[in-house]
């Protein structure tokens, strides 16, 4: 969760920017679909490093502005996140939820713990750049 003196429309104006979102996140790139974020939209984010990449695909299951969007995770990482925008105190606040688990039978419920501990640090530091929280 952060808070942000953003108004919740500016807030999720650059929640909703997801092509965005890879400014805030090192050596990722997005790939989307033709047309813009709204409910079935699909979107990949590669990573890359040198000629080595991993393309992680996306599917927008709700969009709601401007209060929620929900993308699940399709490809080999599989999960699902969630933002959550609330007016609060001359503001707003953003909740962001993420669950992934590596897509490989046998290994979801250990992906999944590495996910819970990890998960929370990375995106919250990309959830920071994202709203203006300086680091």
């Amino acid at each position: 969760m952060r808070e942000s003196p953003l108004p919740p429309e500016r807030l999720w104006q650059r929640l909703a920017a997801i092509p965005d979102h890879t400014q805030a996140v090192p050596l990722t790139t997005t790939l989307s679909g033709p047309g813009s974020p709204s409910n079935g939209w699909a979107f990949t984010v590669r990573t890359a490093l040198g000629p080595f990449h991993f393309d992680d695909t996306m599917t927008v299951e709700s969009w709601d502005p401007p209060r929620l969007w929900r993308v699940r995770k399709t490809g080999r990482l599989e999960g699902w996140a969630e933002a959550v925008v609330h007016p609060y105190a001359g503001g707003s606040r953003v909740t962001w939820t993420e669950e992934l688990w590596l897509g490989v039978p046998g290994l979801r419920r250990v992906t999944t713990r590495i996910g819970d501990r990890v998960g929370p640090w990375l995106f919250g530091r990309v959830l920071d750049r994202i709203v203006g929280v300086p680091s």
